[in-house]
């Protein structure tokens, strides 16, 4: 099989033309690897920016500096019925690059069979080492029921990786916001965390920001009581009064819940 070139940023993916369709589809991790360790110079985040993005993503094992959205397309490009095939040839292979990590996630976390995407992530998740791999994995997991997933991997949240127990967080933070979930995710977030690892901290405190937006009195509640670290508290409430979504009355009492800093 010829392995072609991604799409460009200002091109469009159109499944329906099945003559293009099945020439970009790739088939294995041979292809896929090819495409991600030859990607393009517009495949690839400016050479300007290449300093920045590697300080962003904070990555421990490196990065390539592809852009996101060519990694989601890619992963995309798979057949579900070759996903087997695919990961297996990661797994086999020793990449560790940023975005080898995250597309093999993000393949993963496709919509299909959910015994075989937990027995994925149990691998894959203990590897990633950049918030962003939770970030961006995580959302594509709304398929799955959250009471199965929470309880398929709630050892993350006593982890002593700290990507690990962000990734819980930012499930929690994707699925339990609703009505039937919120009690759930504040007590979680007020009496079950272990904080003082940065990428957990920042994590609690975006998701207890949407919590304020989403249930104003019970997340402001559980805030006045103000049990949590100093940091995180004061993160949450930044993160809250930076949203447009919370009124300017809001912003007015969550700035006065400010912890002031120990001189």
């Amino acid at each position: 099989m010829r392995v072609g070139r991604l799409l460009s940023r200002s091109e469009n993916i159109d499944c329906a033309c099945g003559a293009w369709y099945n020439k970009y589809m790739y088939e294995s991790y041979d292809d896929c690897r090819a495409r991600l360790y030859g990607a393009t110079a517009d495949e690839k985040v400016d050479g300007s920016f290449y300093e920045r993005h590697c300080r962003i993503t904070n990555c421990a094992s490196g990065t390539l500096g592809i852009r996101t959205p060519v990694i989601k397309r890619l992963a995309k490009l798979v057949p579900i019925e070759r996903r087997d095939e695919v990961l297996r040839g990661f797994f086999e292979s020793g990449d560790c690059e940023y975005e080898a990590k995250l597309f093999a996630g993000l393949l993963a976390a496709r919509k299909g069979d959910y015994e075989k995407t937990r027995a994925y992530l149990k691998r894959l998740i203990p590897m990633f080492d950049s918030w962003a791999h939770s970030d961006v994995i995580v959302p594509c997991l709304r398929w799955t029921d959250a009471d199965v997933f929470l309880r398929d991997f709630s050892y993350l949240l006593d982890s002593d990786g700290q990507y690990e127990v962000r990734t819980y967080i930012i499930y929690v933070m994707t699925r339990c916001l609703c009505d039937d979930g919120i009690d759930f995710a504040l007590d979680l977030l007020f009496t079950k965390v272990r904080y003082g690892r940065y990428y957990v901290d920042m994590a609690a405190a975006w998701c207890i920001a949407e919590a304020l937006v989403k249930h104003y009195g019970k997340a402001l509640a559980m805030l006045k009581m103000k049990t949590l670290p100093p940091f995180v508290h004061n993160k949450a409430i930044q993160k809250a009064r930076e949203s447009f979504r919370i009124t300017d009355g809001q912003k007015a009492e969550l700035a006065a819940l400010k912890i002031a800093r120990a001189d």
